[in-house]
């Protein structure tokens, strides 16, 4: 077999890294304090220092992923990198194809290739969506100026009601647990596959792309 040779490139700045890592102990922090303010499992009385605890962490990581997301989208100036397009959408056989193991190779992209451009859309609107019913759902001011419920009366009105609203930001959360895992195999699996080092640029920034 010949031997294969590549050559670093520099894809994801410092910025972009932060904002990955950001996004992630965010995510990860909004999940497990959602799941214990729905099932307070250690201590269930309703405004107990823990309790209060989750909610101040839950509501700190929402602030953070939303500010992070506005800063990619700002530091990368190219909204469009991740708008659903026919030209990305008619590629997703392929690319679901590739990583279900039925071929072994796929057209190479930029950054992100259609499926993920398309997942980072979607989980941009899903964002947005749990911002929204989560401030509907919360008994509280927001920075000590909007009662939340006033502010955000009208998601309840839309949506049919507070148990309706409480199901569908539970529901995304769920789509978040089940679909982040879903991306690392997918990362994992180019890193593996192409070796071009997709896993570990996120960490320094650099990958490897083969020229020969």
């Amino acid at each position: 077999m010949a031997d294969l040779h590549y050559e670093k490139i520099y894809e994801w700045n410092l910025v972009y890294r932060m904002n990955h890592w950001l996004r992630a102990i965010s995510i990860f922090t909004l999940i497990f304090t959602g799941y214990y303010i729905y099932w307070p499992f250690l201590s269930p009385e309703e405004d107990s220092q823990l309790m209060n605890l989750m909610r101040f962490f839950h509501f700190i990581s929402m602030y953070i992923i939303i500010l992070s997301f506005i800063a990619q989208l700002y530091f990368d100036r190219d909204i469009w990198e991740y708008m659903p397009t026919w030209n990305k959408i008619k590629t997703i056989p392929d690319m679901l194809a590739y990583y279900l193991f039925l071929k072994d190779t796929h057209e190479e992209y930029g950054k992100f290739n259609p499926l993920q451009a398309l997942t980072y859309f979607f989980w941009g609107l899903l964002l947005i969506i749990e911002t929204l019913t989560g401030f509907a759902i919360y008994s509280g001011n927001i920075f000590g100026i909007w009662d939340s419920r006033t502010a955000f009366g009208w998601v309840n009105n839309i949506l049919g009601g507070m148990p309706i609203t409480r199901l569908v930001h539970f529901a995304i959360m769920w789509i978040f647990i089940i679909t982040v895992p879903v991306h690392v195999y997918m990362v994992i699996l180019k890193n593996l596959t192409d070796r071009d080092s997709t896993f570990w640029s996120i960490f320094t920034g650099y990958k490897l792309k083969r020229t020969g």
